[in-house]
C-alpha cells in the first residue's frame, strides 16, 4: 500500500502535462507590426470594379420636374420580371434595381438597352446621362451596385455573407466585421476564392505579412469568398478539453489502474 501514492501522484502529474499540452494554443498578432516600415507608403491605386453579367444595378434618376422621372421609379418598382429587373427587394416585396442581363445589357425608359457589362460605374452613370440628356434636360443619376457582398467562412467569430454599403473592402477590414480570428485560426494561409471571367481563382494570403497591402487580393471583389482555415492545434485542444471535462472521472480511474499495477510489480 505504501508504493501506491508516489506512483497516485505520478499518474496525476502526467496527466496534468498532457492536458495542458494538448489545450495550448499560440496566439499571434494579426500583422507582424515589427516588420512594417515607419515611414508612409503611397497608395498608388484602388482597384476599380467593372459592372458584370448578373450584377444589380441600382439607378436612381432625379430631375427638377419630377414628372420627368416617374416611368424610371415605375420601371423600378416593377415586378413583372421584365429585362433589366432585379432580384432585390424592398419592404413591400416589389422588385428593386436593374438586373445585368446574359448579353451585358440593361433597360431603362426613354433610352432602351444600355450596354453595362465591362463598364465601370462611372463610365455606365456618364453614358445614362448623355443618352437621357434630350428628353430630360436637368437629370441628375446616381449609380451603384446593390449586390457587393462578401462571405466569411471558418475560423472567425461571426461566419456570415456581409453586405457592403460602398465598391471598396479589404481583406481586413472584412474579417473584421466577422469579428475577427478566433484564437485557432491559421492567419497566414486565408483562403480567397474569387469568380472572374467565368474563372475561379484561388490564392492564399499571409495576414502577418506586411507585403499583404500589395496583394492583388488585399482589395476584395464582390461574391469573393474568404476561407480561414483552423490551426492544427485546434484538434489537439479539443482533445484537451474533452478530457479536461472528463478528468474528474479520468483522474481517479488512472490512479486505480496504476495503483494496481504498482501493487502487481512491487507487492
Amino acid at each position: 500500500m505504501k508504493n501506491q501514492y508516489p506512483i497516485t501522484v505520478l499518474a496525476l502529474f502526467l496527466l496534468t502535462l498532457f492536458l495542458g499540452s494538448c489545450g495550448s494554443v499560440k496566439h499571434s498578432q494579426m500583422i507582424m507590426l515589427d516588420q512594417v516600415m515607419a515611414d508612409t507608403s503611397m497608395i498608388d491605386s484602388f482597384p476599380v470594379l467593372k459592372i458584370r453579367t448578373d450584377d444589380i444595378i441600382n439607378i436612381f434618376v432625379t430631375s427638377r420636374n419630377p414628372e420627368t422621372v416617374i416611368p424610371f421609379q415605375q420601371q423600378k418598382l416593377a415586378s413583372t420580371g421584365a429585362p433589366g429587373a432585379s432580384a432585390g427587394e424592398n419592404a413591400l416585396g416589389q422588385q428593386e434595381g436593374y438586373r445585368v442581363d446574359e448579353d451585358g445589357c440593361i433597360y431603362l425608359p426613354f433610352i432602351g438597352k444600355v450596354v453595362a457589362s465591362g463598364k465601370t460605374i462611372v463610365e455606365l452613370r456618364e453614358e445614362i446621362i448623355s443618352k437621357l440628356v434630350s428628353y430630360i434636360p436637368d437629370v441628375s443619376v446616381q449609380v451603384r451596385f446593390m449586390n457587393f457582398r462578401v462571405t466569411l467562412l471558418g475560423e472567425v467569430f461571426k461566419p456570415n455573407t456581409y453586405i457592403i454599403p460602398n465598391e471598396r473592402l479589404t481583406i481586413l477590414e472584412a474579417i473584421g466585421m466577422a469579428g475577427d480570428f478566433t484564437p485557432y485560426a491559421e492567419r497566414a494561409s486565408v483562403l480567397v476564392i474569387r469568380e472572374r471571367n467565368n474563372v475561379r481563382e484561388f490564392a492564399r494570403i499571409n495576414t502577418q505579412d506586411p507585403t499583404l497591402f500589395m496583394s492583388p487580393y488585399f482589395y476584395l471583389s464582390p461574391n469573393d469568398i474568404i476561407y480561414v482555415e483552423p490551426l492544427k492545434a485546434k484538434q489537439f485542444a479539443t482533445q484537451g478539453d474533452f478530457l479536461s471535462r472528463y478528468s474528474t472521472i479520468l483522474v481517479p480511474f488512472i490512479s486505480f489502474v496504476i495503483g494496481l499495477l504498482g501493487g502487481l510489480i512491487f507487492p
